[in-house]
């Protein structure tokens, strides 16, 4: 995966940071979305524990089945857009978990051989372009 220039085959089509602050609640499991070719890139910026509450991932469809990594700072994390996943709640008394996260996109390429980009719109909606009305 590389970075967003028309020579590459994949771009960027959503990134941010997330913050989990002490006293959160485990999110819904869920998927970022339905369609293929999105790669969820997730980068944490502290040292995670349990406690923090770290991103858990479902095997199959056991809830009580399920992967948690423990990643350190700067670690990476990919996976696939429709991985089912959840953050968990936040334990700790004063540490907020932060990590950076990014959204890679296969680059389509029309019949002309144009390459067209399209954002990440099941997520951020608000991003709609003339592509999408």
């Amino acid at each position: 995966i590389t970075t967003n220039n028309d020579s590459s085959n994949s771009y960027v089509a959503a990134s941010g940071y997330l913050i989990n602050k002490p006293g959160s609640k485990s999110q819904n499991w869920h998927k970022d979305g339905p369609v293929a070719g999105f790669i969820d890139c997730f980068v944490p910026l502290i040292d995670l524990n349990e406690k923090l509450g770290p991103t858990s991932f479902r095997l199959d469809d056991d809830e009580d089945d399920e992967l948690v990594p423990m990643l350190n700072k700067g670690n990476i994390l990919l996976f696939d857009y429709r991985t089912i996943h959840r953050g968990q709640g936040n334990t700790s008394e004063d540490t907020t978990r932060t990590l950076a996260y990014a959204v890679y996109r296969r680059r389509e390429v029309d019949g002309d051989g144009t390459k067209k980009e399209s954002g990440d719109v099941h997520n951020f909606p608000a991003a709609l372009t003339l592509e999408y009305d």
